[in-house]
Order: C-alpha cells, then structure tokens, then sequence
C-alpha cells in the first residue's frame, strides 16, 4: 500500500477526469465502465456487465490511485489489500491502454487482461475545503 512505500509515489495528470472502456470476457460477457479518477488521487467506477442472456448487472467501486516506479496503481477501498498494478501508455491522442501485470499480489500472465479507456470529460473542479 502507499503508506508502506520508500518509493516515489505520484500522479499522471493526463490520467485525471471521465474515462470509459469496454471488455468483452471470454464468456461473451460485456464489461463496460465509466470511470473517474480525480486530481487527489481517488476514483469511481461505475460497471455494467451485460451477460449473453441479455441481463445486466451494474455496480460501483470507489477507491484510490497513483503512480509509482512508472505504473498505475488502484486498490479499491471496499475489500482489496494489495493494488492492482497495470502498465499503460497512451495510444491514441485521447485513449490510453492498460495491461494488467499484478492483481491482489499477483503476477499475472502477459495480454491476459488488455483494455483500452478514452477520455469523455475533463476532471471535475477539484474541492480545496473552504473559500479563500
């Protein structure tokens, strides 16, 4: 976790504001979300999992995120102990893509889980606690 690292910890500023993307599982479920990940480093995700069959499911997961020894890291705040950690770079001018290299300490396998996200909206106005 952040508080335990020597390591220098920071943000991406081209990764702040609305994002969405899509997943389509090996099952045929589609993964969709829109995500925002603000300039204080916390984010949510809104989810929509379409199934074959035609249901839905959705949820949200809120968390924090950052940047250290050049990957993004997000743990979620509800029941993750170790960040999931991704490699990204910024393929087209307004998308980026991530691969997922460790999850819940874990390494994971290479291209097992690839997705791209495009920005949709600039970061909301960051809340600095009372006017000046």
């Amino acid at each position: 976790m952040i508080a335990n690292s020597t390591q220098s910890v920071s943000l991406d500023v081209k990764l702040i504001g609305v994002w969405s993307g899509e997943y389509l599982e090996e099952g045929g479920t589609l993964k969709s979300w829109v995500q925002t990940r603000n300039a204080d480093g916390t984010y949510s995700i809104d989810f929509s999992f379409k199934e074959p069959n035609g249901a839905i499911r959705r949820f949200t997961e809120s968390g924090r995120w950052w940047i250290m020894d050049r990957l993004f890291h997000e743990l979620a705040s509800s029941d993750m102990t170790h960040p999931d950690k991704y490699r990204y770079a910024f393929d087209e001018k307004r998308c980026v893509r991530f691969e997922l290299i460790e999850s819940d300490g874990y390494a994971e396998e290479t291209d097992r889980y690839v997705f791209n996200e495009c920005l949709t909206a600039d970061s909301p106005p960051a809340v600095f606690g009372e006017s000046i």
